[in-house]
């Protein structure tokens, strides 16, 4: 209350004036409690300038952390999840799992062909062609799957649910054939890369992300040895 007071003390005496100008007259009352309304305007205003700039700043801070949370969970080239974010969605997916027993997968594919593309025309065509993989691997699954670039070449896919075990295989296929469509560099020249997949299977496979990881790398160098997609 003390502080109050302190705060409004221009207020309280002009209000304590208008009191004992009523004892005079009620006409002289109206100066002071004129004022009081004047000064509370002026605060009233002065909040409200200090509450916008307040919510600016807020929303600030807003944006501020959703970029670096978006910096944190995703790979700056490609925009997809990176191993941070890929190891959330795998907790995720993985207590679903357990909950409602059912399998899930992670492929892993890697480029084939990439280096000599990265060599001959440039990092810049490189980054061309990893972005366009990037894209291209998005429109091939559903949007409840995780696609994540966990470093140079490599990719990994997270794979909620699926019917049947065989059509891993089919989406590897899929994954393959859209992979390897040409891509346009900004030189005009044409090139491609081919891709390796790789599977893990939980929990036939693993239990944890490091075990699941493990197998699919198996699988993709068995399939980039033999040009073969198996799943073990």
């Amino acid at each position: 209350m003390k502080s109050l007071l302190t705060h409004f003390r221009f207020e309280a005496l002009a209000l304590l004036a208008a009191v004992m100008c009523l004892v005079v007259s009620p006409y002289a009352a109206l100066v002071p409690l004129a004022l009081v309304v004047g000064r509370l305007g002026l605060r009233l205003r002065k909040a409200q300038r200090q509450q916008a700039v307040l919510q600016r700043e807020i929303a600030a801070l807003e944006r501020a952390t959703q970029h670096l949370k978006s910096q944190a969970f995703t790979d700056n080239l490609t925009g997809l999840a990176n191993r941070l974010l890929l190891a959330d969605r795998f907790q995720l997916t993985l207590e679903r799992s357990k909950r409602n027993r059912v399998e899930f997968a992670l492929l892993m594919v890697d480029l084939n062909g990439f280096k000599i593309i990265n060599d001959h025309f440039g990092h810049a065509a490189g980054d061309l062609v990893l972005r366009t993989v990037a894209q291209r691997l998005m429109t091939a699954v559903r949007a409840s799957d995780t696609v994540a670039r966990i470093g140079g070449d490599e990719f990994v896919l997270l794979i909620e649910s699926f019917e049947d075990p065989d059509e891993l295989v089919h989406i590897g296929r899929k994954l393959i054939a859209t992979i390897s469509e040409d891509i346009t560099l900004q030189s005009g020249a044409t090139v491609n890369v081919g891709a390796s997949v790789g599977f893990g299977l939980f929990p036939r496979h693993g239990a944890d992300l490091d075990g699941l990881l493990q197998t699919a790398d198996e699988g993709m160098y068995d399939c980039k040895a033999s040009g073969l997609m198996e799943l073990r």
